[in-house]
């Protein structure tokens, strides 16, 4: 009968960060650990020496990537001359120590080391095949900067056990696959609910699939030709949906590190989508990145860590009619409503409020904040020839995520369509009416239109366009229609008529309308830049 022997194996191995451009390898320094005193008569003990670090599972930590021994793994020693000659361990003292993980272990095999040295694989977990991996499409992290998932995804590496003039063996591993280490965050501030739930990344070649694994680890020549199937490497977190990890302001580890095993190589039209959603507001949306051509390293990982693209709008922005600058509608607030329905009391009521509007009469202009808003006439050339597209994409406000914005025109690239100046635009609206002069109450009336030819994707390419979200409005401390309709306010006050309520003249866009009308000067709209 074969003795049953022992080999003390680590699989600390770290795996240095670095930029898309620069990867370097950390090298192995060996450090004095204390030997297993308690060991049967007659059993071989063999030593892994490496660098300490913080006990964690597959745990980013500066500039490093750690990776641990979990229960069930196991290794395959390589003895050309036995039959059969790979010889998996029969168990180790991982699932004895009373530890989840640990940086070093003992593993058994029923089987005697004579040679000075023997290649030695991990094949990932569970796994009865020595000679294969698989790298995983779909892979699941259930919190943060914890990488268990990775040795059932195709994590896997190669070495060798050395024996030492003592006769006892050192062993070591090299990884074979590639890894990823997401951190993104959001430097203007995310609300706690909002959470990033996946990450995705595609290639034009697989990036995934069954490898033939050797002695020198992964042979990338039999990378699976490239499909649907392939390309591309969902890892998603705490089961994804409405839950996920924090995206916090400035890159944490801690607080959202996502781990990804990829197989290595030179790739193309290489991308990473970022998914998002917000869990009051119910919104959800995707940042992707394109890095062109991107090389991933067999035991190496590279972190990328964006401060996530995703259009910022200030809460401060919301005015009633032509207010004093920085009067904001919610100044002084501790808090203003960010969800649609919900009502805040702190805005101004009375006239002797700073905050109040401005009362001039029609026709009269503004004189104060929106003194150079674009008037009425030029808000009619918009709706009317702004050749709307409505943008889906998310953008945020008070911390909260929102989809959805209209691309209009700018009146210089209307005015060559049209043959008209500027002047011409702002002196006489497209009905051939000026809304800001003096006239007759019933010429309202004409201001009303609505252009429903609302193209449903963003502008390509949006140069000659502006962008309007739909930020929606405050009335009476209640905000509306937000991530439904956006307004804009003129520089033109509504002459009397029969309404009793102080009016101006204003535009919304939505995903099917631009429309031109009016609405009471105390309501908070917000203070777009418009072209």
């Amino acid at each position: 009968m074969r003795q049953v022997n022992i080999f003390t194996f680590s699989l600390l191995a770290a795996l240095s960060l670095a930029s898309c451009s620069n990867e370097n390898a950390m090298p192995e320094t060996q450090l004095g650990q204390e030997r297993n005193t308690n060991v049967p008569e007659g059993v071989t003990v063999g030593r892994f020496v490496a660098p300490p670090a913080t006990r964690t599972t597959a745990e980013y930590d500066a500039p490093y990537l750690w990776f641990y021994w979990t229960k069930g793994d196991k290794v395959w020693l390589h003895d050309e001359d036995e039959t059969p000659e790979y010889i998996q361990s029969i168990g180790s003292t991982i699932e004895t120590s009373g530890q989840d993980k640990v940086a070093y272990a003992e593993f058994f095999f029923k089987y005697k080391p004579t040679k000075p040295v023997y290649p030695i694989r991990y094949t990932g977990y569970p796994t009865s095949i020595v000679d294969q991996v698989t790298i995983t499409p779909t892979q699941n992290q259930a919190e943060p900067n914890k990488g268990e998932h990775i040795k059932g995804d195709g994590d896997c590496g190669v070495g060798s056990f050395t024996r030492r003039a003592d006769g006892k063996y050192d062993f070591s591993l090299t990884h074979s696959a590639s890894y990823l280490t997401f951190t993104p965050y959001f430097s203007k501030g995310f609300d706690k609910k909002v959470v990033l739930t996946q990450v995705k990344i595609s290639a034009d070649q697989a990036l995934t699939g069954t490898f033939e694994i050797d002695d020198d680890g992964l042979i990338l020549d039999t990378r699976p030709e490239a499909d649907s199937s392939n390309t591309s490497i969902t890892l998603t977190f705490k089961g994804g949906g409405e839950n996920g990890f924090a995206v916090p302001k400035e890159s944490k580890p801690e607080a959202n590190a996502g781990i990804m095993v990829v197989a290595p190589g030179d790739y193309t039209n290489f991308s990473v989508e970022y998914s998002l959603y917000d869990q009051e507001t119910k919104v959800s949306g995707k940042v992707v990145y394109n890095y062109g051509n991107f090389t991933l390293t067999a035991g190496k990982n590279i972190r990328l860590s964006p401060d996530l693209d995703v259009r910022y709008f200030a809460a401060d922005q919301y005015y009633m009619w032509d207010a004093q600058p920085g009067e904001h509608y919610w100044k002084g607030a501790k808090r203003q409503p960010y969800l649609n329905g919900k009502y805040g009391d702190s805005y101004a009521k009375f006239d002797t409020d700073s905050r109040w509007y401005n009362t001039v009469e029609h026709p009269g202009k503004a004189s104060r904040l929106m003194k150079d808003n674009l008037n009425a006439n030029e808000l009619m050339w918009l709706a009317y020839y702004g050749t709307p597209h409505y943008d889906p994409e998310i953008w945020t406000i008070m911390g909260h995520l929102y989809a959805g914005g209209v691309w209009l025109r700018n009146l210089d690239v209307i005015g060559m369509y049209q043959k008209k100046t500027r002047a011409e635009m702002r002196a006489t609206s497209p009905k051939g009416v000026d809304f800001t002069a003096h006239s007759p109450y019933n010429n309202f009336g004409w201001y009303i239109y609505s252009n429903t030819s609302v193209i449903q994707h963003r502008p390509r390419p949006t140069l000659g366009y502006f962008y309007i979200p739909t930020t929606g409005f405050y009335c009476d401390g209640k905000l509306r229609r937000i991530g439904v309709r956006g307004y804009v306010w003129s520089s033109t006050p509504r002459q009397h008529g029969s309404s009793l309520v102080p009016q101006g003249f204003n535009l919304y866009v939505s995903q099917n309308e631009v429309h031109t009308g009016y609405g009471n000067r105390s309501n908070g709209e917000y203070q777009h830049k418009m072209q």
